[in-house]
């Protein structure tokens, strides 16, 4: 069984088989509680699902792009799981849970707060399924794109307002059959965070 959780936008964990089929979820909207919700979201996607820890094989983490604190939180939690039971670590994109049946260029969106949208664009895999992300994710102007926009020049908008952990998972799994890399274990933040240390 694969534990993946993510806190780029909500908080979200979800169990899923091997093969990256959704077991069980458990999430929240709230953007202001990750490090209270985290705990409680993983007891109960692993009590959903009828498991415990030690049925877990690998942990899928989501490495944003995210704000600071919330990103942090989620990653530490996967990074913490795997090392407790000894089990591998997936990085993956957030974006990529979004992306991962497209048949058409896609532009995936989530809310960075500030007035801007996270950006990603990707374009469809010969194979079908994940797509490939072209590029860097990005930072636009939440202007740039209204209530009703469909499209975003020629590529399909996908507005993605929590991450699915079951789908970033099977984004991990396709990767790995693929033979591709996973992401960097570090965190995708996009700007600088609010807080910094003193020089």
């Amino acid at each position: 069984m694969i534990l993946a959780i993510d806190s780029s936008a909500g908080t979200a964990v979800a169990v899923t088989t091997s093969d990256g089929v959704q077991v069980s979820v458990a999430e929240t909207l709230d953007r202001r509680s990750h490090a209270e919700a985290i705990g409680p979201l993983i007891a109960q996607a692993l009590d959903s699902a009828g498991i415990g820890p030690k049925d877990i094989t690998a942990v899928v983490m989501g490495v944003g792009p995210g704000p600071f604190t919330g990103l942090r939180v989620g990653m530490a939690a996967a990074q913490s799981f795997a090392w407790a039971r000894s089990v591998p670590l997936w990085p993956v994109h957030s974006h990529d849970a979004a992306a991962v049946s497209i048949v058409h260029d896609s532009a995936v969106i989530t809310d960075a707060r500030r007035g801007e949208w996270a950006f990603s664009a990707y374009t469809p895999h010969p194979q079908g399924g994940l797509g490939v992300r072209e590029g860097l994710s990005r930072l636009i102007p939440r202007e740039d794109i209204d209530d009703s926009q469909t499209h975003w020049h020629d590529s399909l908008l996908i507005r993605a307002e929590n991450v699915n952990p079951a789908h970033l998972a099977l984004a991990a799994v396709t990767l790995q059959a693929r033979g591709e890399n996973l992401e960097e274990p570090r965190p995708v933040y996009l700007r600088e965070p609010d807080v910094t240390m003193p020089q």
